[in-house]
């Protein structure tokens, strides 16, 4: 049975999945594995979407014929950098990071996503090729929402259309705020605002502080920040030392929030 290989494999093997002419019938199998069929009560995981929240119940009904669900393990791909764009993702549960990789094969993530959180539809808007890969960094589920039927529904549906302008202004802005921290904040400052992000989407208070409820890598936070992962373990063990975080396996805690925000310039 077909199995996408992950973007870890793919990294390491240049000729695969990141390689823009890669073999067609690959790219044919992709996600057979795992697609669960369709229609079948999609319309509920619609209806829990933010963007689709406002749409009518038959409008729905019959968007969801037309859709599938797919299931996704830890590190595989989702599309490719240089892909033609021909589906949108909606995310049911789990988390998807969206990076791109330079000739060298380092790293930098431009987002990650959680439930309720949409992906794909910058291609498909633009007609342009994919501009990011995509990678479960957890099982994750996803449904699937082809051109045509994403085109039909932001034409016919202004709340749709205000919705998807919405969140595209706001990775606008996320990718303004990036490129200002990468031009004047030094290491320190970078992780500062990244923990502070992370906090803000994923953050749950507990008694030990602000707990930002993702599983991450010292290497995957690196990667968000832009910077070597001895870098990012340095600066945490120092956060911890001067009592702004704590840390529990992989999950972070934020305890002074305030100290940690005093670190950016």
């Amino acid at each position: 049975m077909f199995r996408r290989p992950s973007w870890k494999y793919c990294l390491n093997n240049p000729c695969g999945f990141l390689n823009k002419k890669r073999d067609p019938s690959i790219k044919n199998a992709i996600g057979k594995t795992f697609k669960e069929g369709k229609g079948m009560g999609n319309d509920l995981f619609l209806k829990k979407i933010p963007i689709f929240s406002r749409v009518s119940k038959p409008e729905l009904e019959e968007m969801s014929k037309i859709t599938e669900m797919k299931k996704f393990k830890k590190d595989d791909l989702i599309f490719s950098e240089g892909e033609e764009g021909e589906s949108m993702f909606l995310i049911i549960s789990g988390l998807i990071k969206v990076f791109k990789t330079s000739t060298g094969g380092q790293i930098k993530t431009l987002d990650m996503l959680g439930k309720g959180d949409f992906l794909g539809e910058m291609a498909i808007l633009d007609k342009e090729i994919r501009s990011a890969t995509a990678a479960a960094i957890e099982n994750t589920e996803v449904m699937v929402l082809k051109k045509r039927v994403f085109e039909k529904h932001i034409k016919t549906n202004p709340i749709v259309s205000l919705k998807i302008m919405q969140a595209l202004c706001a990775r606008l802005r996320k990718a303004d705020k990036d490129i200002e921290a990468l031009s004047f904040q030094n290491v320190l400052g970078r992780v500062a605002i990244t923990l502070l992000n992370l906090a803000k989407k994923y953050g749950v208070k507990t008694e030990n502080g602000i707990k930002i409820n993702i599983k991450l890598t010292h290497q995957e936070l690196a990667d968000m920040v832009g910077t070597a992962r001895e870098m990012v373990s340095r600066t945490l063990l120092n956060f911890k030392k001067n009592k702004c975080i704590d840390i529990d396996g992989r999950y972070i805690y934020i305890t002074n929030m305030k100290e940690l925000k005093e670190l950016i310039y």
